[in-house]
């Protein structure tokens, strides 16, 4: 009870620390078989940009968890409108991820869900290593101001955060790493399966 305050307190006072567990991470724990989360944010705008794949029992589920207003900043708009969307912007920034109005279900063809499911191997997941937020690489092959991706990996045992900096430029630069390149392929499936999400 203390730890999952401490976190809720945590994601609030810090809201660009995506890699800490969330009551939302908790929930796909406790409801689905297993649970693919994956984040994509940068130095600038770190608050939750979820693409969500979960699976229970046969069947596949996809969700979106991200501000409605994050295409939007930046932008003028007439009217207050532009302090109206910051405001709300920053409403949802000081929310802690959880089963809330920013979890969207994605309909899709179960057929479809499933086979992308498969096409993913969870399994090989837990495997996976990642960069974190400084990668090994050259002076030549550094990257400011990246892409920061970040994937949970959830079932019933364990929540596992794995983040990646950066990883096409660093595999562009660097070469090939299986563990960035399976980053990549699955942040390309999600995002050809739930289109229109960033």
């Amino acid at each position: 009870m203390r730890v999952t305050c401490l976190l809720a307190l945590l994601s609030a006072t810090f809201p660009g620390w995506a890699q800490a567990p969330t009551p939302l991470h908790t929930f796909f724990q406790q409801h689905y078989d297993s649970t693919i989360v994956y984040h994509h944010g940068s130095s600038w705008n770190n608050s939750p940009n979820y693409l969500i794949l979960a699976k229970h029992r046969g069947g596949v589920d996809a969700f979106t968890y991200t501000s409605p207003y994050r295409d939007g900043l930046g932008h003028y708009y007439p009217g207050q409108l532009t302090g109206h969307f910051s405001q709300e912007d920053a409403r949802f920034r000081a929310t802690p991820p959880d089963t809330n109005r920013y979890l969207v279900p994605r309909a899709g063809d179960p057929a479809v869900l499933r086979r992308t499911w498969q096409q993913l191997h969870p399994a090989q997941f837990w495997a996976v290593v990642g960069d974190g937020n400084v990668p090994n690489a050259p002076a030549a092959c550094t990257v400011e101001d990246g892409e920061q991706y970040v994937f949970y990996f959830i079932d019933k045992r364990a929540i596992r955060a794995v983040s990646f900096y950066a990883p096409a430029e660093q595999e562009a630069c660097v070469g090939h790493n299986a563990n960035r390149a399976q980053a990549l392929a699955v942040s390309r499936a999600l995002r050809a399966l739930i289109p229109n999400a960033r």
